[in-house]
């Protein structure tokens, strides 16, 4: 059953997949939803512990800190087999008594020298993605003043669950297609997925290069009379995500996933459809909002990875070494924004750290 308060949560939180600045107060209310007091929206290297992402109401010193030091001891990230490790590695809800007992954590260098500092009792780990051996997740702590995550938390979490995952994947999908953007109009051709906006009727609002390069190379997936079809869904799957996504009322809007297959030997598209709205994006404007992203395994990429715009201003500044905030104030952006640029480049551009992204992005320039 949902309530006033799960359709304001999950309106800011699709939200978010299209302004990341809305991430911060999307991860303030799910930690107030949850009795929690501050979270970190992360991707961590399971090897070494390193990794970057963005905090809400915890100190921005405690993630310097981390990066010099606690990282590499933090015993909810560094793994002995880290290949083994995510091998085994599946999406679900963890407490940091899943990793180690209260005992043997209270005599722990990392709970006592960097958690217990910060006020945090208690953790939960909702796991969102996995790349490679980097772990992406979204932690939510509790003060001493209160009781350890329980059951309870842990049940309520998991309604959740999905729309987190799915809004975290719509983020990362948007970002690397370029739609996430204010210039619109003045964007090249992205690599990546497939990107839909579609009003709440179905109607086909935009669509991103990639999604008219794929339109034309496969007839899975066509736009007709205005509205994306799949004429191979005879079980109507496609057409009922779109529907549930854009129902009038944001409690009984729902999202998905699916995949396309075709008749012949080409690999079967993967289709994700999600819900959003929001009131910050002239894209968007004040009407409801249903995104498809769609992914073709089988199309041809290139091995240059292509930077947005934002993300090529960003990581210039970087290698000018300006800080975040110094790049948030040039770029006019947040300095969220500017982590969520710098770290998106540094992805694409398969670097472990800032450093090497500017070193690859200078090197590609000079070829």
């Amino acid at each position: 059953m949902h309530t006033a308060q799960d359709e304001g949560f999950l309106d800011l939180l699709y939200s978010a997949a299209v302004e990341p600045d809305l991430w911060v107060p999307a991860m303030e209310r799910f930690a107030d939803m949850l009795g929690g007091s501050g979270s970190w929206l992360s991707r961590i290297s399971v090897a070494d512990g390193s990794g970057t992402g963005i905090v809400s109401r915890i100190d921005p010193e405690s993630a310097k800190a981390y990066d010099q030091y606690y990282g590499s001891i933090n015993p909810f990230a560094n793994e002995p087999d880290p290949v083994a490790y995510m091998a085994g590695w599946k999406p679900m809800i963890l407490t940091d008594q899943d990793w180690l007992p209260r005992a043997e954590l209270a005599r722990n260098e990392y709970y006592n020298d960097f958690m217990r500092p910060q006020d945090i009792q208690s953790a939960m780990i909702i796991r969102l993605a996995a790349h490679g051996l980097e772990v992406c997740a979204l932690t939510v702590n509790r003060p001493h003043s209160s009781e350890v995550f329980g059951a309870g938390e842990i049940r309520r979490a998991e309604r959740y669950h999905g729309h987190l995952r799915r809004a975290f994947r719509l983020t990362e999908r948007l970002a690397d297609s370029g739609l996430a953007e204010d210039e619109l109009e003045t964007r090249h051709a992205r690599a990546g997925d497939a990107v839909f906006l579609l009003d709440e009727e179905g109607r086909v609002r935009r669509m991103n290069r990639a999604a008219e390069d794929l339109l034309a190379r496969r007839d899975d997936l066509r736009a007709v009379a205005g509205r994306l079809i799949a004429p191979g869904d005879g079980s109507g799957r496609l057409a009922a995500l779109i529907g549930g996504a854009g129902a009038a009322a944001m409690g009984a809007r729902t999202g998905g996933s699916m995949t396309l297959s075709t008749s012949d030997a080409r690999p079967p598209l993967s289709v994700v459809v999600a819900p959003v709205r929001s009131q910050r994006l002239t894209v968007f404007g004040q009407r409801p909002t249903v995104i498809v992203c769609v992914s073709d395994p089988g199309a041809a990429m290139g091995d240059e990875a292509i930077l947005t715009a934002r993300e090529r201003d960003a990581l210039a500044w970087v290698a000018e070494g300006k800080s975040d905030w110094e790049i948030a104030v040039i770029l006019g952006l947040s300095e969220t924004t500017v982590r969520f640029h710098v770290d998106n480049a540094r992805k694409k551009l398969g670097a472990v750290n800032r450093a090497q992204a500017v070193a690859r992005m200078l090197r590609r320039r000079q070829v």
